[in-house]
């Protein structure tokens, strides 16, 4: 029994230190070598019950191991999708600040140096550049995470871009002094980068 337990302190060191691999291969490496030794006891044993009884409790004590296993293991995929969500979610909310950030920086600058008036077709066009540009910045950054074998990139939408340089568009020419537009257009801003965030992190998170 001394070789055995030598085997099943193996499983027993693994469980303890959450060597996964060196667990599930321990274990079933026991297993294979406890039913072959007793096995073979079996019929050198004049006691014949011994061997069997052996084998039982050795079984036993692995088929412990494993159920501990399972409970470090849940726990420890458990964690992980926590901090995986987490991480995401943080990913989701930090873009959308960036995206509402630059294209924000735009406008105020647009409003502050250049005639509106004279140069709206040229004014349109270069908003809806700089909103093209933030947006494939986003779509850039969330193809690098995945949240249930589904990509983040895939849930934001291409109309976004119309409708945000619409938004931004519609304030800059509202007809208010530079001041309130600017004003104006951080909350509008602010309001869409917050709702294409609640957005994504419910189609990707909590679908």
């Amino acid at each position: 029994m001394d070789e055995l337990q030598a085997v099943n302190d193996i499983v027993s060191n693994a469980v303890k230190d959450s060597s996964y691999t060196t667990v599930l291969i321990s274990s079933s490496v026991f297993i294979l070598y406890t039913l072959i030794i007793k096995i073979v006891d079996y019929y050198k044993s004049k006691d014949k019950h011994k061997p069997l009884l052996e084998m039982a409790s050795a079984i036993k004590d692995v088929s412990e191991n494993v159920v501990k296993l399972n409970q470090v293991l849940d726990k420890t995929i458990q964690d992980v999708e926590q901090k995986e969500y987490d991480r995401i979610a943080n990913v989701i909310v930090v873009s959308f600040l960036s995206f509402k950030s630059a294209i924000l920086d735009q406008c105020i600058d647009t409003i502050i140096h250049n005639n509106i008036n004279a140069n709206k077709d040229n004014i349109t066009q270069n908003i809806y550049k700089t909103v093209s540009t933030e947006y494939y910045k986003l779509y850039s950054i969330f193809s690098a995470y995945e949240h249930d074998s589904i990509s983040v990139a895939t849930k934001i939408k291409e109309n976004w871009i119309d409708d945000v340089t619409d938004e931004c568009i519609a304030v800059m020419y509202n007809g208010s002094d530079a001041l309130t537009r600017i004003r104006q257009l951080n909350h509008k801003l602010g309001l869409i980068s917050e709702e294409y965030s609640i957005y994504l992190k419910n189609k990707i998170l909590n679908h």
